[in-house]
């Protein structure tokens, strides 16, 4: 893979708000769609996308080989079966990039997650509840990225969003105004979100969504 400094075609996108959410999660999430698993114990492994909403808007550059998107929705595991409580293993978040043609550049990707946490301890003051006596800012803003080489196309490129760990009965990751940009691109661009599972023993569940053309 080779990573160039000049880069005239490229996607990138951050997430404003990546949240880990473990337990019943929402009762109310539309299911948009799922796929399942049995493995060797017998227990199914179903993965879903619930509430997805990608919202296309005027690019900010106000270039016409440009895309921009926000991104909302829910990535959902459940587990059932005799060791349904014991699951463990890795949720990803990811798109699959659709183009007809580029002016050959790469590829880039990148996000953050906004992460902060207080030590709370009793004030002082009678009645005055909890002060923050201790506040931790050395993970305010986890990063990756990624670049991989574009053709002249068409083509379709893989890009991450996130992951997290997997674990019991059902684990949920809520995304939040996830922001991608396409530029360099020459003609519509598709996005198809995807959530993948894999178990620590290796078994394997993948869901796609329908995909979202920009024009």
């Amino acid at each position: 893979m080779r990573i160039q400094k000049s880069v005239r075609a490229a996607v990138v996108a951050s997430a404003a708000v990546v949240g880990l959410v473990v337990g019943s999660g929402s009762a109310q999430a539309a299911v948009d769609d799922s796929n399942s698993i049995v493995d060797g114990g017998g227990n199914t492994i179903t993965v879903s996308q619930a509430d997805t909403f990608i919202n296309s808007v005027a690019p900010l550059d106000g270039n016409p080989l440009s895309r921009e998107w926000f991104h909302n929705g829910r990535a959902i595991v459940e587990v059932a079966g005799p060791d349904a409580e014991d699951f463990s293993g890795t949720i990803t978040l990811g798109y699959q990039f659709g183009y007809p043609g580029s002016l050959d550049g790469t590829l880039t990707f990148s996000y953050t997650t906004p992460n902060i946490s207080a030590t709370l301890k009793p004030s002082a003051t009678p009645g005055g509840g909890f002060t923050a006596s201790e506040l931790g800012t050395s993970d305010l803003l986890p990063s990756a990225s990624a670049s991989v080489e574009l053709g002249f196309g068409p083509g379709i490129e893989d890009v991450e969003v996130g992951s997290g760990a997997a674990s019991g009965e059902r684990t949920e990751i809520q995304v939040s105004n996830v922001h991608g940009t396409a530029t360099g691109i020459l003609g519509n661009v598709s996005v198809r979100p995807y959530v993948k599972v894999v178990s620590d023993n290796g078994d394997t569940a993948v869901t796609y969504g329908k995909p979202w053309r920009f024009n």
